[in-house]
């Protein structure tokens, strides 16, 4: 099992959910239903078709519905968390990537026995990933008040 592909479509679903104002478990259940795909670009421009689709494995998809069940079931207190640690910010003027990943963050800081050196890591990969230039920084700082808890 790849934890690093998991997280990378656990953070695609959050984020989806919180685009289209959704919940996480609704955003869940269409994941569900599209058949756990996995669709790349490649980066090869020469390719003719930079486009692949990958089936996800089960102890995949079975991270990514255990940690959106999780991530829904506490996501007032998430929020609140949040709220708290972000002295000058609110969570709805944080952007939608840095919001997702701080919500994946969160619960896996204080709901799962995952290492916090782990959490941080892979959550600020993402974050450089898919936020802009500054997104990352943005995010640890933030996660690192949980960490000092």
């Amino acid at each position: 099992m790849s934890r690093k592909i998991a997280r990378e479509e656990l953070f695609k679903l959050l984020f989806e959910a919180d685009m289209n104002k959704v919940t996480p478990l609704e955003r869940l259940e269409k994941f569900l239903e599209d058949g756990n795909r996995r669709v790349e670009i490649s980066e090869d421009e020469e390719a003719s078709n930079n486009v692949e689709e990958l089936v996800l494995t089960k102890t995949e998809v079975e991270f990514i519905k255990e940690f959106a069940v999780g991530i829904d079931k506490h996501y007032g207190t998430i929020n609140q968390e949040i709220a708290e640690k972000m002295n000058e910010w609110s969570i709805e003027t944080v952007g939608n990537v840095e919001r997702s990943l701080l919500r994946f963050g969160v619960y896996e800081l204080m709901y799962e026995e995952t290492g916090f050196e782990i959490v941080l890591n892979e959550i600020i990969e993402l974050a450089k990933i898919y936020g802009d230039a500054t997104s990352h920084e943005f995010v640890n700082g933030v996660l690192a008040k949980f960490v000092k808890k």
